[in-house]
């Protein structure tokens, strides 16, 4: 009895389990030299593929200019005719509208429009582009807002698009335009010029030119400037000039327009009024003053600078 007793627990007992345990066997050589080049490999791409992103991202954002161009416009809405042989009234303004931003941060084109009124023809200055996904440019926004004819001349392409720039609105009858670039050695921004040959009410022709100054190197704005007023100069009368010039009269430039015996200043005709220091102009060959203005800053970081001004009729 003892010795099944005995038996059992020793059948019944814990059982010990063996196992074989085999040691990998390192790799050769020849093994792992695929592995290594295929992660060498992908080390590699990823490295270029990142190269390559950050040269397309670099590349996107720096300026360029956009070049000389020329063309005309189909004007929707003219401006009232009156007959050949009467002077016309024409009503003219430049604003540089700083992207719409106005001196409160806030962006909003509506107050800009409402700066405008009932204008036949403004020059305007640092307008944008569309955005990534957006279709039309600010001055396109701004002409459907005033039932006028929009053009946008950009001076710079940046991240594949025409970024910044001039533009005009136009009631009147744009029989051609071209847009100059203006010479850029040292400053920063791309710049142009837009010669623009318009008819008055009356049918008289008008030669506008809508410009920006460069004002990051003196040296640079002078040459513009010089290269503008030049052009101005040499345009048959009338002729106008508008734009944000980045100086005020006390430029050797300036003066050197005023004093030219046609040259026309309208803010300095208006009697009784006190021209303010500014930097935004609209000087004329050839036409009469018959008024102007110059609104306070608040839509934009700039005034509004406008003109009402006689055209005579056409000799031709």
């Amino acid at each position: 009895m003892s010795d099944t007793r005995r038996q059992f627990r020793t059948d019944s007992g814990p059982k010990r389990l063996s196992a074989t345990v085999v040691a990998p066997q390192p790799q050769s050589a020849a093994e792992t030299q695929p592995i290594q080049e295929s992660r060498r490999t992908r080390l590699w791409a990823t490295a270029a593929a990142a190269i390559a992103v950050a040269a397309l991202l670099y590349s996107a954002q720096e300026r360029r200019p956009t070049g000389p161009s020329a063309g005309r416009l189909d004007v929707r809405l003219l401006a009232t005719s009156v007959p050949v042989t009467e002077p016309a009234r024409l009503r003219i303004g430049t604003y540089n509208i700083h992207g719409g931003k106005g001196t409160d941060g806030r962006r909003d084109l509506s107050r800009i429009a409402g700066m405008l009124g009932q204008l036949d023809f403004v020059g305007l200055n640092e307008v944008h582009g569309p955005g990534l996904f957006e279709r039309d440019d600010q001055a396109t926004l701004l002409g459907k807002q005033m039932r006028m004819t929009a053009f946008f001349a950009p001076t710079e392409e940046r991240w594949w698009h025409a970024e910044f720039g001039n533009a005009l609105l136009t009631k009147l009858d744009v029989r051609s335009w071209h847009v100059v670039p203006l010479e850029r050695r040292y400053g920063k921004s791309f710049r142009n010029l837009t010669h623009v040959r318009a008819r008055a009410a009356n049918g008289a022709p008008v030669n506008i030119i809508v410009t920006h100054i460069d004002r990051s190197d003196d040296l640079e704005r002078h040459e513009q400037l010089r290269a503008v007023g030049d052009f101005f100069l040499a345009l048959q009368k009338p002729a106008i000039l508008l734009g944000d010039l980045n100086t005020d009269s006390s430029d050797p430039e300036i003066q050197r327009l005023l004093n030219e015996p046609d040259v026309v200043d309208p803010l300095a005709k208006k009697k009784g009024f006190q021209t303010p220091r500014h930097i935004d102009w609209i000087l004329c060959r050839g036409l009469e003053s018959a008024d102007a203005g110059i609104s306070p800053v608040g839509p934009s970081d700039h005034p509004h600078v406008w003109a009402e001004l006689i055209v005579p009729p056409s000799v031709d």
